[in-house]
């Protein structure tokens, strides 16, 4: 009877196609890796700075280094996931973010902060948007089904940071800031190696399969063509003129969006919000990006992405209307949270197909990790550049408007951002 149930598994299991399992890993990974993201450091920023005695605008410069560090190893870590995969790049990625995020319970000098969230950014974990060490290799996998594929592990980033919320919140309250960072440092060190090394391959060429599980000819027999694609080399993708819009796009964005996020908590909690609304409210923003993300990355599959752009920058500009005109009410923070999320959502989506929908896969890793650089800069700049502007006494309103106009212009720029024409005749991926 078992040799009966097992001979019936068989075909099922032939059928399954590896990339999934790549999905579940980034999955994981993500959820994982989220513990380095702005929102669960903007829990810390109080606590920290009234340890230390440093202001919160020195005190996010942390998170700016660790976005610089991020971008000056990008290009070598996008050579190397196109090389070589992100197995092992996972293995010692998660030990030594991990390690650095423990030793931060031990630190005195603002210094050392700097040097222990610089040595964590440069490994690729927790990036503007997700990870290098989940999207390259996605991207990888799939092709038709990319949108679907990269939206079920995009899922991973808010669901994570659902779980992240309330569990840094009552260890920072319980225990400490110190101690929550020991816990979230042991968590990375000990599963994103394990997943890695037990699960995530460099592409499915390496298995002998193609991406989506399409059938692969051999000798000229075979019953489906391989997925094709156009690959863009490097040199060729930044000759496009949409190669810098999107990135300027990305830079405004994310320079408003870092900003925003780790400045968002203090605001809600100085206006009159009691900070445990403040806090499920909050939540509430990555909840409903569990939803769109997948919702996006679904219509990624069946629509242009620059329009997915235009609705993101679009919404995000949208959700800044609460916080330019704020009440004590509750329903505020759950509206804005609501609007955030759902825009939030499509900006993820767009950030992970439009580079592979552009530009291929075959170089991508390496076109991600050259372009990187510049977008993480923008980045970087927000949360230092809306700190200073805040202990500067600029006016929370006037902020707050900054905001919605550089998510709008995001959005417009995204949206002008047309496909580059093909470099040279399409070729198999």
């Amino acid at each position: 009877m078992l040799r009966s149930n097992a001979v019936m598994l068989l075909p099922f299991f032939s059928r399954f196609y590896y990339g999934w399992t790549m999905v579940g890993s980034a999955l994981v990974i993500n959820i994982v890796g989220t513990s380095m993201n702005p929102v669960v450091f903007s829990f810390f920023l109080g606590p920290m700075s009234d340890d230390l005695g440093v202001g919160k605008s020195a005190l996010s410069w942390a998170l700016t280094i660790r976005l610089i560090t991020a971008g000056v190893t990008a290009p070598m870590l996008g050579m190397l996931l196109d090389r070589y995969g992100a197995r092992w790049l996972g293995v010692a990625s998660g030990l030594v973010a991990g390690c650095m995020l423990i030793a931060l319970a031990g630190v005195r000098e603002l210094w050392l902060i700097y040097v222990m969230f610089g040595i964590s950014g440069m490994v690729g974990i927790g990036g503007p948007a997700g990870s290098l060490l989940t999207q390259v290799p996605l991207a990888k996998w799939f092709v038709a089904h990319r949108g679907r594929a990269m939206a079920i592990a995009t899922i991973g980033l808010p669901g994570g940071t659902v779980l992240a919320i309330p569990l840094v919140q009552w260890l920072i309250h319980s225990f400490g800031w110190r101690p929550a960072w020991v816990t979230l440092g042991i968590a990375i060190a000990v599963v994103i190696p394990l997943v890695s090394i037990l699960f995530v391959r460099r592409s499915p060429e390496d298995m002998g399969l193609a991406p989506d599980g399409a059938a692969v000819q051999v000798d000229g027999v075979g019953v489906a063509p391989a997925v094709v694609e156009v690959n863009w080399t490097v040199g060729e993708a930044l000759r496009t003129p949409a190669l810098w819009i999107v990135l300027t796009a990305m830079g405004v964005i994310g320079m408003a969006l870092t900003g925003t996020l780790v400045s968002q908590v203090a605001f809600w909690e100085d206006i009159g919000m009691v900070p445990g609304v403040v806090a499920l409210g909050v939540a509430f923003d990555p909840f409903t990006v569990i939803f769109s993300s997948f919702l996006f990355g679904t219509l990624g599959d069946r629509i242009a992405v620059r329009y997915l752009g235009a609705i993101a920058g679009g919404g995000l500009a949208l959700s800044m209307l609460t916080m330019v005109f704020p009440t004590t009410h509750a329903y505020s923070i759950f509206v804005h949270s609501f609007v955030w999320g759902a825009a939030a959502g499509a900006f993820i989506t767009v950030n992970n197909l439009v580079w592979p929908k552009y530009y291929g896969r075959r170089f991508l890793g390496t076109i991600r990790g050259i372009v990187l650089p510049v977008s993480v800069a923008a980045a970087g700049l927000g949360a230092p550049g809306y700190g200073y502007l805040f202990d500067a006494g600029v006016n929370h309103e006037i902020v707050w408007s900054m905001s919605l106009v550089l998510f709008a212009l995001g959005g417009v720029l995204l949206l002008i951002a047309r496909p580059p024409r093909t470099p040279r005749p399409i070729t198999a991926a």
